[in-house]
């Protein structure tokens, strides 16, 4: 309808799990094996952000606890060990 906002339409597109699957799908983006490597580096990545986010005022400290511990379980796929 005009003048109606998509805000409550998302979608999304996740990132090929190896270097090999994105430059198959020819996506410019880095794959998530190239953005974190391991496991740690991602738990360690989302962490810094969940920490300066509550350091900002921008998010709880319980929200930041139950993103960190959902970054520790996520299923990332093989190519990040």
């Amino acid at each position: 309808m005009e003048n109606e906002g998509c805000y409550l339409n998302g979608s999304y597109v996740p990132f090929a799990q190896t270097a090999a699957q994105r430059k198959a799908a020819n996506d410019p983006r880095p794959s998530l094996e190239e953005r974190y490597g391991t496991r740690q580096h991602y738990v360690d990545t989302v962490s810094g952000a969940a920490k300066q986010l509550v350091s900002d005022r921008l998010l709880l400290q319980e929200d930041a606890d139950r993103l960190v511990k959902a970054a520790q379980t996520t299923d990332l796929g093989p190519a990040v060990k």
